[in-house]
Protein backbone atom coordinates (compact mmCIF):
# COMPACT_ATOMS: atom_id res chain seq x y z
CA UNK A 1 0.00 0.00 0.00
CA UNK A 2 1.16 3.53 -0.69
CA UNK A 3 -0.26 6.70 0.86
CA UNK A 4 0.79 10.28 0.23
CA UNK A 5 0.19 12.89 2.90
CA UNK A 6 1.57 16.37 3.48
CA UNK A 7 3.50 16.77 6.71
CA UNK A 8 1.15 19.62 7.66
CA UNK A 9 -1.74 17.11 7.54
CA UNK A 10 0.04 14.65 9.82
CA UNK A 11 -1.83 15.39 13.02
CA UNK A 12 -2.28 13.29 16.15
CA UNK A 13 -5.78 12.40 14.91
CA UNK A 14 -4.32 11.22 11.58
CA UNK A 15 -1.69 9.13 13.36
CA UNK A 16 -4.36 7.60 15.60
CA UNK A 17 -6.47 6.72 12.56
CA UNK A 18 -3.46 5.06 10.90
CA UNK A 19 -2.71 3.09 14.07
CA UNK A 20 -6.35 1.97 14.39
CA UNK A 21 -6.52 0.91 10.76
CA UNK A 22 -3.14 -0.81 10.46
CA UNK A 23 -2.24 -1.74 14.04
CA UNK A 24 1.46 -2.42 14.48
CA UNK A 25 2.21 -2.42 10.75
CA UNK A 26 5.65 -1.18 9.80
CA UNK A 27 5.55 2.28 8.21
CA UNK A 28 8.19 3.65 5.88
CA UNK A 29 8.29 7.41 5.53
CA UNK A 30 9.76 8.85 2.37
CA UNK A 31 10.37 12.58 2.47
CA UNK A 32 9.73 14.34 -0.82
CA UNK A 33 10.29 18.07 -0.33
CA UNK A 34 8.07 20.33 -2.37
CA UNK A 35 9.62 22.50 -5.06
CA UNK A 36 9.51 25.56 -2.81
CA UNK A 37 11.54 24.03 0.00
CA UNK A 38 15.26 24.54 -0.31
CA UNK A 39 17.41 21.77 1.04
CA UNK A 40 20.69 22.48 2.75
CA UNK A 41 23.56 21.44 0.52
CA UNK A 42 26.68 19.40 1.21
CA UNK A 43 28.76 22.51 0.58
CA UNK A 44 26.72 24.56 3.06
CA UNK A 45 27.15 21.87 5.70
CA UNK A 46 30.92 21.87 5.30
CA UNK A 47 30.92 25.67 5.43
CA UNK A 48 29.04 25.40 8.71
CA UNK A 49 31.60 22.91 10.05
CA UNK A 50 34.31 25.43 9.12
CA UNK A 51 32.71 27.80 11.64
CA UNK A 52 34.22 25.81 14.52
CA UNK A 53 36.68 28.07 16.32
CA UNK A 54 39.75 25.96 17.02
CA UNK A 55 41.58 29.06 18.27
CA UNK A 56 39.33 29.01 21.37
CA UNK A 57 41.71 26.59 23.04
CA UNK A 58 40.22 23.71 24.98
CA UNK A 59 36.90 25.41 25.77
CA UNK A 60 34.42 23.26 23.83
CA UNK A 61 31.58 25.74 24.30
CA UNK A 62 33.64 28.49 22.70
CA UNK A 63 34.78 26.19 19.90
CA UNK A 64 31.22 25.29 18.91
CA UNK A 65 29.68 28.73 19.58
CA UNK A 66 30.18 30.09 16.03
CA UNK A 67 28.71 26.92 14.50
CA UNK A 68 25.71 27.03 16.83
CA UNK A 69 25.23 30.74 16.04
CA UNK A 70 25.41 30.07 12.28
CA UNK A 71 22.92 27.19 12.55
CA UNK A 72 20.59 29.40 14.60
CA UNK A 73 20.41 31.76 11.62
CA UNK A 74 19.15 28.88 9.43
CA UNK A 75 15.56 27.70 9.20
CA UNK A 76 14.36 24.99 11.56
CA UNK A 77 14.17 22.66 8.54
CA UNK A 78 17.84 23.37 7.79
CA UNK A 79 18.82 22.64 11.39
CA UNK A 80 17.17 19.22 11.10
CA UNK A 81 18.77 18.69 7.69
CA UNK A 82 22.20 19.53 9.13
CA UNK A 83 21.57 17.02 11.93
CA UNK A 84 20.72 14.38 9.29
CA UNK A 85 23.82 15.29 7.27
CA UNK A 86 25.98 14.94 10.38
CA UNK A 87 24.36 11.61 11.26
CA UNK A 88 25.11 10.32 7.77
CA UNK A 89 28.77 11.40 7.93
CA UNK A 90 29.19 9.65 11.29
CA UNK A 91 27.38 6.56 10.01
CA UNK A 92 29.64 6.38 6.95
CA UNK A 93 32.68 6.22 9.24
CA UNK A 94 31.06 3.54 11.44
CA UNK A 95 32.89 0.58 9.92
CA UNK A 96 35.06 -2.24 11.21
CA UNK A 97 38.00 -1.06 9.12
CA UNK A 98 37.75 2.46 10.53
CA UNK A 99 37.72 1.03 14.06
CA UNK A 100 40.84 -1.12 13.58
CA UNK A 101 43.34 1.48 14.82
CA UNK A 102 41.43 1.95 18.07
CA UNK A 103 41.10 -1.80 18.56
CA UNK A 104 44.83 -2.31 17.95
CA UNK A 105 45.71 0.50 20.37
CA UNK A 106 43.35 -0.44 23.21
CA UNK A 107 42.82 -4.17 22.65
CA UNK A 108 39.06 -3.54 22.47
CA UNK A 109 36.64 -1.01 21.00
CA UNK A 110 35.01 1.57 23.24
CA UNK A 111 31.77 2.36 21.44
CA UNK A 112 31.72 5.85 22.93
CA UNK A 113 35.33 6.67 22.09
CA UNK A 114 34.81 5.46 18.51
CA UNK A 115 31.76 7.72 18.11
CA UNK A 116 33.57 10.70 19.64
CA UNK A 117 36.59 10.09 17.38
CA UNK A 118 34.29 10.01 14.33
CA UNK A 119 32.89 13.37 15.51
CA UNK A 120 36.46 14.71 15.55
CA UNK A 121 37.02 13.49 11.99
CA UNK A 122 33.95 15.40 10.75
CA UNK A 123 34.81 18.44 12.89
CA UNK A 124 38.19 18.69 11.17
CA UNK A 125 36.57 19.49 7.84
CA UNK A 126 35.79 18.06 4.44
CA UNK A 127 39.34 17.36 3.28
CA UNK A 128 40.26 15.45 6.44
CA UNK A 129 36.91 13.63 6.49
CA UNK A 130 37.40 12.44 2.90
CA UNK A 131 40.97 11.35 3.66
CA UNK A 132 39.81 9.23 6.61
CA UNK A 133 36.75 7.92 4.78
CA UNK A 134 38.93 6.69 1.90
CA UNK A 135 41.96 5.66 3.97
CA UNK A 136 40.63 3.99 7.13
CA UNK A 137 44.17 3.09 8.22
CA UNK A 138 44.66 6.82 8.93
CA UNK A 139 41.79 6.90 11.44
CA UNK A 140 42.91 8.90 14.52
CA UNK A 141 43.34 7.21 17.88
CA UNK A 142 43.91 10.16 20.19
CA UNK A 143 41.36 12.85 19.28
CA UNK A 144 37.68 13.12 20.08
CA UNK A 145 35.08 15.88 19.79
CA UNK A 146 31.71 14.90 21.22
CA UNK A 147 30.40 18.52 21.34
CA UNK A 148 29.88 18.44 17.56
CA UNK A 149 27.08 15.94 18.04
CA UNK A 150 25.07 18.42 20.08
CA UNK A 151 25.40 21.50 17.88
CA UNK A 152 22.07 21.04 16.03
CA UNK A 153 20.30 20.47 19.35
CA UNK A 154 21.86 23.60 20.85
CA UNK A 155 20.97 25.67 17.78
CA UNK A 156 17.38 24.41 17.78
CA UNK A 157 16.98 25.20 21.49
CA UNK A 158 18.49 28.65 21.07
CA UNK A 159 16.26 29.41 18.08
CA UNK A 160 12.97 28.02 19.42
CA UNK A 161 13.46 27.92 23.20
CA UNK A 162 12.17 24.34 22.99
CA UNK A 163 13.69 20.87 23.19
CA UNK A 164 14.56 19.35 19.82
CA UNK A 165 12.75 16.09 19.11
CA UNK A 166 15.01 14.29 16.69
CA UNK A 167 15.28 10.77 15.32
CA UNK A 168 18.39 10.46 13.13
CA UNK A 169 17.93 9.28 9.56
CA UNK A 170 21.12 7.24 10.03
CA UNK A 171 21.99 5.35 13.19
CA UNK A 172 25.37 6.91 13.94
CA UNK A 173 25.90 4.96 17.16
CA UNK A 174 28.80 2.52 16.99
CA UNK A 175 27.68 -0.65 15.17
CA UNK A 176 24.69 1.27 13.75
CA UNK A 177 26.00 0.78 10.21
CA UNK A 178 25.18 -2.93 10.37
CA UNK A 179 26.21 -3.73 6.80
CA UNK A 180 29.66 -2.21 7.35
CA UNK A 181 30.10 -4.40 10.42
CA UNK A 182 28.81 -7.53 8.68
CA UNK A 183 25.78 -7.75 10.95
Amino acid sequence: MHYTIKSSDLTQATLSAIQQRFGDAKLTIHIAPDDKQEMITEEECWLLINQLDWKAGENDDKIIAPLVAALTQKSIAHIYQFADWLAKKLWQLDTAVHAENLIKQDGFLSVDDFLYARCAVVANGEEYYNLILNQPSEFPTSVTFLPLLYTPIAAFQEKTKEEMVYVPMYNYETYGNKEAWGK
